[in-house]
């Protein structure tokens, strides 16, 4: 649908902001470490989604906002983390670590691991805003787009305007309670717009260490179950998130509380295909506890590439339809000649390596012989069998490189497809860093950090694009038990070049109410894609972008 169908501007009206705390309060005061992945997050963009439910069918609910804060109370019960605060080691002298961390094993108690503090008077809650707005799900998301606009310029979309304003504590600051109302900034935030035709927008947003996409939604599942038993009059369902970050950390290879890391183990990890870039080289600075010795530090990695990234260069935000056949299609090409050889290649691979290729071309580097880099997040609880319930940011980003002119390769309709090769180089890099062996190494590694944040895993700008996958993370499958249809589901990331989010399309219309689809890609893939203006005008030109089926 063309862009004027959009309303200009969408009004929001903030009836009520409170905090809000367990239901059941924490029995006693705990400091618990997050996990050395959690760390290497603080520094990350939130954990940002937003869901547009249609109006609601049933009348048991008259005010939405009000019964979702109430049974948001209950399932933080099973997460009291999320009510207290999120804090860092500042300090390099161990005898100065704060009194509750004192008890922390020696690889949680250095300079820039985090934790989470709660359970005591000074928790600061969910920050819980209710609003109200005049636009209607249809003017804010159209059934028919995935069918009439594959290509959706996301410059006059609305949705992102129902995210809450509030800020977010970082782990890496400090976080005194404002001058102004008393409070501390929260962990998480949540908004809930009532929208005139009655359907409603729920947005949350919280830190990375304590969640990411996966951890995010299994708390929003958790929340919706305990919705639905109170409209049904039945007693709230028995969560069972797993908060226990050390399993993750008990998995590294080697004694990560010795002094000194494992020469052996280090050299294995600096074969691993992963980018270290060091965010302490110029023109970034070492933070406060190591200025006086920055000359004595040793360079950690490569200096951050950036003469390939201009800031200042417009980037364009669409989102790209591929319907269930175009991914199948695409899959094909991906596995064109291989006859069941070699190893196997998912839906996700070949949709990976389509966007890449696509965009290669975009910024004219199909002639280019440099290194072009996908760097994808990889989730790392199935590697580990730590199980969906693990709470955290259990993730890692890995680096899959080659040739710009292998890459942005112009398809032959009469050639054996150049995509099987960028396929199969993906699944070999995943399966590479998710080998548990491996990632026991990184993890010593991580463990051996003057600062977890240190160490950029991932770059942006025009040699670079960074992948942040959703699928199969259920982003539809939430039904908080109020007769109303998820219409969309959206990730919010920042706007700039190279920033891609892969996830599952929203179902077709009457196609189900919640509960998981065989496949993620069932409805189709929504690719949210964040590249330079000049380079998107030509993504939108290339033929290739949207597969033809026969």
């Amino acid at each position: 649908m063309p862009s004027a169908t959009m309303p200009p501007e969408v009004d929001i009206k903030v009836t009520t902001t409170e905090r809000v705390f367990p239901q059941t309060p924490t029995q006693h005061e705990q400091a618990v470490p997050l996990s050395l992945l959690d760390a290497t997050t603080a520094k990350f963009a939130l954990t940002n989604a937003v869901w547009l439910f249609e109006p609601l069918n049933e009348k048991d609910v008259l005010d939405v906002a009000e019964h979702l804060r109430q049974t948001l109370s209950t399932a933080l019960t099973s997460y009291p983390q999320w009510a207290g605060q999120l804090k860092s080691i500042t300090v390099v002298d161990d005898a100065s670590v704060p009194v509750e961390a004192k008890e922390f094993p020696a690889h949680a108690r250095r300079f820039g691991r985090v934790y989470t503090h709660f359970g005591a008077s000074a928790d600061v809650g969910v920050e819980f805003i209710s609003a109200t707005s005049s636009a209607t799900t249809e003017s804010l998301y159209q059934t028919e787009r995935i069918e009439t606009q594959p290509l959706w310029d996301r410059k006059d979309d609305n949705l992102g305007k129902f995210v809450p304003s509030v800020d977010i504590a970082q782990a890496l600051q400090p976080n005194e309670p404002d001058a102004a109302t008393g409070l501390r900034k929260p962990i998480m935030a949540i908004q809930c717009t009532t929208l005139s035709d009655g359907g409603f927008v729920l947005a949350v947003k919280t830190a990375h260490p304590l969640a990411d996409i996966a951890g995010l939604i299994r708390f929003i599942k958790d929340w919706a179950s305990v919705s639905s038993a109170v409209i049904k009059g039945l007693t709230a369902p028995v969560l069972t998130p797993e908060f226990k970050p050390a399993r993750l950390d008990n998995l590294a290879a080697g004694d990560i509380n010795a002094e000194e890391p494992d020469p052996a183990i280090i050299r294995r990890t600096e074969r691993l295909p992963l980018h270290r870039y060091d965010w302490w080289a110029a023109p970034g600075k070492p933070p406060a506890p190591f200025l006086d010795a920055a000359k004595l530090v040793p360079p950690a990695g490569k200096p951050m590439p950036w003469v390939e990234w201009d800031l200042e260069a417009p980037v364009s935000d669409y989102t790209i339809h591929l319907n269930t056949m175009q991914v199948d299609l695409l899959l094909n090409e991906a596995t064109k000649g291989t006859d069941g050889d070699g190893p196997r290649i998912s839906k996700h691979d070949a949709v990976l390596a389509h966007v890449w290729t696509c965009i290669v071309r975009a910024r004219q580097l199909g002639k280019d012989d440099g290194p072009v880099h996908c760097d994808l997040v990889l989730g790392v609880r199935y590697a580990f069998k730590l199980g969906e319930n693990f709470m955290g940011s259990p993730i890692i980003m890995m680096n899959v490189e080659l040739p710009g002119s292998e890459i942005g390769y112009k398809q032959s309709s009469n050639a054996t497809s150049a995509m099987v090769p960028i396929a199969r180089k993906i699944r070999h890099i995943i399966s590479t860093v998710s080998d548990p062996a491996n990632l026991a190494d990184h993890l010593h590694s991580a463990a051996y950090e003057k600062s977890p944040q240190r160490i950029w895993q991932a770059f942006l700008g025009r040699r670079h694009i960074l992948v942040t996958t959703w699928a199969r993370a259920g982003i539809y499958d939430v039904d908080f038990g109020l007769g109303s249809r998820i219409r969309y589901a959206d990730g919010v990331v920042p706007n700039l070049d190279g920033n891609i989010l892969i996830k599952e399309a929203p179902p077709s219309s009457g196609e189900f109410l919640s509960g998981s689809r065989p496949s993620w890609t069932d409805s189709g893939v929504d690719i949210s894609v964040h590249i330079c203006a000049e380079d998107m005008e030509r993504l939108l030109m290339d033929p290739l972008l949207l597969p033809r089926l026969n």
